[in-house]
């Protein structure tokens, strides 16, 4: 048998190893690499550069909110604050253009090598790698000649959805940035001026539905007891003047939140001032069931359309997502210790522009991270997404003037270090005392329900 047949022995340790290697390189080669990316986390981000478009005074046709129980827009278009020819929407356009860029280095392709090596100014262990996927939610707006040529100057520009020339609705900023499914994003935007009490930069939050609730018990007379309002870190509610006092126009937000109505000086509704269902002007699965509007037009009692705090009924698919623990860890609690997630991005981005800055060395008393502005405002409601919303400075302030125009590249890389930071988790320099970052990632796993489906993923239709 020996002459006829080879002598078969079991093939060695060293043999079974190189014949592994061979198979994992082939694996890399030929398996996909949206595959092959999976070893590492991947992250969709959305920068979003306030404003844009222009305010032309034709609100029928150039307006937003459209209202589709009156078939108008009901506010002006906001084109945003200028000083002189410094104007907000340029300004945080071109911020947040080269903040994508050097995020685009995290994404596939991108180098991440060089963003390594930027991150060495920021921390002294080596970055955890990720993939990360960015954004704009618009386009540039600073060609005023070419905007204004536009049959719709505003329509790339407008928060809620609107109907097309065709009468067929468009999808406005709100439902475009929710159907990217983004994990995170990041809204930019400068005030012309603001109170001497918020000098600095200023987060922008939401307080969460049940802390709203308790203004609307208020206003049921439910509730005389106002310091649940005044003992809590919400207390710092956004005036829109001086004509009332921030626990009233907390329950004038509260009214606004449930009902879409104002409350007028004593506590009335203002039937004129109706500001609409804003849940329902944006293209979401949260919006009511069709003919919703059939029902709203009279308001009747005893619906979620009731214009009397004391018959609205908080039902339907809106209420339910406002009630959720995703909301709750959005906008409630946190590491900042109120405001959730969307507090804690908004504060932790602003702590790396200041570090960016004074790693340049450019310093100032009022560069600093300041109170957050509260109230129910738009995109922190009504995105499915951590919104790190930020006023970055006061245009009538020179040293704010000076940064947001000289210093935009600095910006930018704090900006996009604070947005790695919050996905992936970093060690920061010390940055001085409370001005450093804390580095903590957000826990985004604890926003996967019960069927492993993301809720940053609800927002968006299937299939869009």
């Amino acid at each position: 048998m020996n002459g006829i047949w080879p002598m078969i022995y079991p093939p060695s340790f060293r043999t079974i190893r190189a014949a592994a290697a061979v198979l994992a390189l082939c694996a890399f080669l030929f398996v996909p690499q949206s595959i092959v990316r999976r070893e590492f986390p991947a992250y969709r981000v959305v920068l979003d550069p306030g404003h844009g478009g222009i305010s032309l005074p034709d609100r029928s046709r150039h307006g937003d909110r459209y209202d589709a129980l009156s078939g108008t827009y009901l506010q002006p278009f906001k084109e945003g604050a200028a000083w002189g020819a410094i104007e907000e929407h340029a300004v945080v356009y071109e911020i947040a253009r080269k903040a994508a860029g050097i995020i685009a280095m995290c994404g596939e392709g991108g180098d991440f090598n060089r963003f390594s090596r930027l991150l060495e100014r920021y921390s002294a262990v080596p970055p955890r790698r990720v993939f990360v996927d960015v954004s704009l939610s618009r386009g540039d707006s600073r060609d005023r000649g070419e905007i204004s040529g536009r049959m719709d100057p505003n329509g790339e520009f407008r928060l809620f959805d609107y109907p097309g020339p065709d009468g067929k609705m468009r999808p406005g900023r709100i439902s475009r940035i929710n159907a990217m499914r983004p994990h995170l994003v990041v809204c930019l935007h400068v005030a012309r001026s603001g109170s001497p009490y918020f000098r600095g930069m200023n987060p922008v939050i939401a307080p969460p539905f049940g802390f709203m609730y308790k203004g609307l018990k208020v206003l049921r007379g439910e509730k005389s007891d106002r310091r649940f309002f005044l003992s809590s870190p919400y207390a710092e509610w956004f005036d829109e003047s001086n004509e009332r006092t921030g626990y009233e126009w907390f329950l004038n937000d509260s009214m606004l939140y449930f009902s879409g109505f104002p409350l007028d000086a004593r506590r009335k509704v203002d039937m004129a001032g109706f500001k609409g269902y804003r849940h329902n002007m944006v293209d979401w699965p949260y919006r009511d069931s069709p003919g919703w509007a059939v029902v709203a037009r009279s308001h009747p009692d005893y619906t979620p359309y009731a214009a009397s705090p004391g018959t609205i009924s908080l039902t339907g698919r809106y209420w339910d997502r406002e009630r959720s623990e995703f909301e709750r860890f959005r906008r409630d609690g946190g590491e900042e210790g109120y405001g959730g997630d969307n507090h804690y991005a908004s504060a932790e981005i602003i702590r790396y522009i200041l570090m960016a800055l004074r790693l340049n060395n450019v310093v100032h008393p009022d560069q600093r991270l300041s109170k957050p502005y509260v109230s129910v405002w738009h995109m922190p409601l009504f995105l499915n997404a951590v919104t790190a919303f930020m006023e970055l400075g006061y245009f009538n302030r020179p040293q704010f003037r000076y940064i947001l125009t000289a210093r935009q590249d600095e910006i930018a890389e704090g900006i996009a270090v604070g947005v790695y930071s919050l996905l992936a988790g970093m060690e920061p320099r010390d940055g001085g005392g409370a001005r450093t970052p804390r580095g903590k990632r957000v826990d985004l796993g604890k926003y996967s329900g019960s069927n492993e489906k993301s809720y940053f993923d609800a927002a968006a239709f299937p299939g869009r």
